[in-house]
């Protein structure tokens, strides 16, 4: 693969080269800029912090995108925070905020969680035991996963399009939110009906016209003031990481769902680039995953994931040599280091930044959808998902002041929905109703029954 990359960046022109990076450079914003804009405010950061909070992002994002073209799997897939990452930390916030903890404590928890994550990564591609952990995350799995974490975010996103944020008692705000829902149907438009590069940029056109009308109605923010021209980005933001063990759990959780779309991205590239993916490719791509998840804690940012995405966009620009994509997130990582562009970049609504995410979402569920329509859905299915979703749902309803009498860590875990009916389903899935192997009419072959 090494080899045909460099012919292909031999074979293209300078002109070629400075366009397709370009391109790149603007669809890797696309999906970059719009998370840390919208979780700052929500971790509790100031202007100032939300701003040096999506400097950190593009910096890590950049880095990873570099590291994972040049020697983990060494294809043009971009390196964006992933939805589940940021997802779990929108319900992680909210779970702090029902049991009226601070927000500080829970920063430098996610930082703790998200390096171990990494370390987790890693000791799987050392130790080349990525398919079997994989194979326990079935689509009764990942399903429930999926569909829980898109619920358990619908209250956070839709209070976000409101323009009610995060406080309590907060009222809507029926103007912006007009403003909100039709920049909603706008992206799911563009979405759906755009072609070509309309189409892989209609994140970024949303956010674009979103902003602008924000601006034109005159509910803008000034971008904050920098003080220096050129700055790296800070290390442990939030603190010293530290321990909290349901934060711990939920977040190596995260990581194994996670493992299946590295693997699919890979794959996905590989059709479009008709390239055939070798099994080392995905041993390293999990590798320098792992150093990238570690470093998104050591920075305080979420957690990146190859996206998928990255496969259509080649498909349309006919392009797949690695370098104009190494160009493209060099130069997001130097724009990283100015905090004008941070402070800039900050300004942007939060109101359009949940309009956008709350289409993303909804293709997660549709995700999680299609997980369980692949499955055979008999009984013993039925019994699997039914049961760990209402489960996972009833707790959402639970108030949280309802395990104060439990141990810390016990009243933790029991009060994440998520978590539980992830549990829930594991148990289900591999113990309760485990699969039997049965005999076919072939002789000494063995295959699992997904019979009740």
């Amino acid at each position: 693969m090494r080899s045909q990359g460099s012919s292909e960046q031999s074979s293209l022109g300078t002109s070629v080269v400075f366009l397709a990076a370009t391109q790149w450079f603007v669809f890797i914003l696309a999906s970059v800029i719009t998370v840390p804009i919208v979780l700052g405010p929500a971790l509790g950061l100031s202007v100032q912090g939300t701003a040096a909070l999506t400097e950190r992002t593009l910096f890590v994002s950049g880095l990873l995108g570099m590291a994972q073209a040049w020697w983990g799997h060494r294809v043009p897939i971009v390196e964006g925070p992933a939805g589940m990452w940021w997802g779990v930390f929108l319900v992680l916030i909210q779970m702090t905020r029902d049991t009226g903890e601070s927000l500080s404590q829970l920063r430098p928890e996610l930082e703790f969680g998200l390096i171990l994550a990494g370390i987790f990564y890693v000791l799987l591609a050392l130790f080349n035991w990525v398919d079997p952990v994989r194979r326990l995350f079935t689509p009764a799995v990942t399903g429930v996963f999926m569909t829980l974490l898109s619920l358990q975010l619908a209250a956070t996103l839709l209070r976000g399009i409101l323009g009610m944020g995060s406080a309590a008692g907060a009222l809507i705000h029926p103007r912006s939110a007009l403003v909100s829902l039709a920049l909603v149907v706008l992206t799911v438009f563009l979405m759906n009906k755009g072609r070509g590069m309309v189409r892989n940029f209609a994140v970024l056109i949303a956010l674009t016209i979103g902003w602008a009308a924000f601006a034109l109605l005159g509910w803008g923010r000034l971008p904050a003031t920098a003080h220096l021209v050129l700055a790296v980005p800070q290390v442990f933001p939030f603190g010293i990481p530290r321990l909290q063990w349901g934060v711990a759990i939920t977040a190596l959780f995260t990581a194994v769902v996670l493992l299946s779309n590295l693997i699919s991205s890979v794959y996905a590239m590989g059709h479009a680039t008709e390239v055939q993916a070798q099994p080392n490719q995905f041993r390293r791509a999990t590798l320098i995953s792992g150093l990238g998840t570690a470093l998104a804690g050591v920075f305080g940012v979420v957690g990146n994931v190859p996206l998928a995405t990255s496969a259509s966009f080649v498909q349309l620009s006919k392009i797949s040599a690695r370098l104009p994509f190494l160009l493209a997130n060099g130069l997001l990582v130097v724009i990283a280091c100015v905090p004008v562009v941070g402070n800039l970049l900050a300004t942007l609504p939060e109101s359009v930044g949940y309009a956008v995410l709350f289409v993303v979402f909804g293709q997660l569920l549709g995700l999680g959808l299609k997980d369980f329509q692949s499955m055979p859905l008999n009984q013993r299915d039925l019994y699997v998902i039914s049961m760990s979703i209402m489960s996972g749902v009833g707790i959402f309803f639970v108030p949280s002041t309802a395990w104060v009498d439990l141990p810390p860590l016990i009243g933790y875990l029991l009060g994440n929905g998520l978590l539980v009916g992830v549990l829930l389903v594991l148990l289900l899935e591999h113990l309760v109703f485990r699969h039997k192997p049965v005999a076919t009419a072939h002789a000494g072959c063995i295959k699992g029954e997904r019979g009740a």
